[in-house]
């Protein structure tokens, strides 16, 4: 591992054990045992590792067209994979909107990142309509359905912080519970005829 990415690996740890507000770049260059110079000499500032970290992030989960998930099955495997991945970068999650006060580009970056993938999650809904995984007739449900499903994946974490229950893994993963959950709601019915 290079030194640049040795000091995001630190930094991403030391985002998640604590905030982004409390860890400086002298604590991340202290924690790996450079001078904080050394550490500038590769990044800018904090933004500069946040932005790249959110970009690595991004990298991780993102499909191209072809791996999208072909059934409700498959997507749930593939929310179970988002999970773990949201668990290692928690830190933006729990502090998304605080990130963007501090960040104009951050937040230009994530808005139209949001937006292609709102556009993926209504591609991936209206294809399992098309092959009748799921029964949605009216454009307006598919649409709370789609955004039901974003809400979910990047304020969960909020959510449970604002309740009080504590952020471990396993509460993560109940992001994936809600969403098929909701999905669920318009898996098509058995009839069954008796006679």
């Amino acid at each position: 591992m290079s030194r640049k990415e040795d000091i995001l690996e630190t930094a991403r740890r030391l985002f998640n054990a604590s905030n982004t507000q409390a860890v400086t770049t002298n604590h991340i260059a202290k924690e790996m045992g450079i001078s904080p110079g050394n550490l500038h000499y590769h990044y800018k500032n904090r933004e500069e590792i946040i932005r790249l970290l959110y970009k690595q992030m991004r990298e991780k989960m993102t499909l191209s067209k072809e791996e999208f998930p072909q059934t409700l099955e498959a997507l749930s495997a593939h929310q179970k994979m988002l999970i773990g991945i949201q668990w290692e970068y928690r830190f933006f999650f729990r502090e998304i909107l605080f990130l963007f006060s501090r960040d104009s580009e951050l937040e230009r970056i994530y808005i139209e990142d949001n937006i292609a993938h709102r556009t993926r999650i209504k591609f991936i809904m209206e294809s399992f309509v098309a092959n009748g995984e799921l029964d949605i007739r009216e454009n307006d449900l598919l649409e709370y359905l789609v955004d039901s499903i974003l809400m979910a994946w990047q304020f969960y974490t909020s959510y449970m912080q604002t309740l009080g229950k504590p952020l471990c893994r396993q509460s993560a993963e109940e992001t994936v519970q809600y969403t098929i959950n909701a999905i669920s709601q318009f898996q098509p019915k058995l009839c069954i005829k008796i006679v």
